[in-house]
């Protein structure tokens, strides 16, 4: 998956090099992100693929509104638990992929600014790896999306991002990872 987000950036990047500036946007786009969550050793790998469906004003400013289908990877663990006097248990790799669907909007506040913002649901599959036995743990379970942050206007075509998400995903039938994730990614308008 890392593999292909990758490639999808290098085609962004290179898209943005070549783009006529001054030509007709298409209200179609495409996006990729990666971030960190905070307090815990976990990242979060994004991409998605939006249209906008329409446009009002908001506080005097133009705002657009888009759906936009999202494929996402996050690479977490589970919580270090004390077991009486017999040591520890958990802290075992969790690889949770997914899909979503979420109403995004972006408020220009000039011709470069904007603020952003994203609601939505997802379906998760987490698998564990545990760490003293060679098997894993599945465990599918829809989940909520929602986030804000900006985006800079780097050419006509290419934003770059930043935002806040957040994304709990359970990881099993006990435990659920709720920590906010902090995350940059560029966009392509067509």
């Amino acid at each position: 998956m890392l593999n292909k987000m990758k490639a999808l950036c290098a085609m962004m990047i290179a898209a943005a090099c070549g783009s006529v500036f001054g030509a007709d946007q298409s209200p179609a786009y495409v996006g990729a992100d990666v971030g960190t969550q905070f307090s815990n050793n976990s990242s979060l790998v994004r991409a998605y693929a939006g249209y906008n469906f329409g446009s009002n004003t908001l506080f005097g400013l133009p705002q657009t509104h888009a759906l936009e289908l999202m494929v996402f990877t996050l690479g977490t663990e589970t919580k270090l638990v004390r077991m009486n006097d017999f040591g520890y248990y958990g802290g075992d790799a969790v690889r949770a992929s997914g899909v979503g669907l979420n109403w995004t909007t972006a408020l220009k506040l000039d011709d470069n600014w904007s603020l952003t913002s994203r609601l939505g649901a997802n379906y998760a599959r987490a698998t564990t790896s545990f760490r003293y036995a060679a098997q894993s743990h599945p465990y599918d379970h829809p989940g909520l999306t929602a986030g804000v942050g900006v985006a800079y206007k780097l050419n006509p075509n290419v934003s770059l991002t930043v935002d806040v998400s957040y994304m709990p995903i359970k990881l099993n039938p006990y435990e659920k990872n709720t920590k906010p994730t902090l995350g940059t990614g560029l966009r392509y308008n067509f």
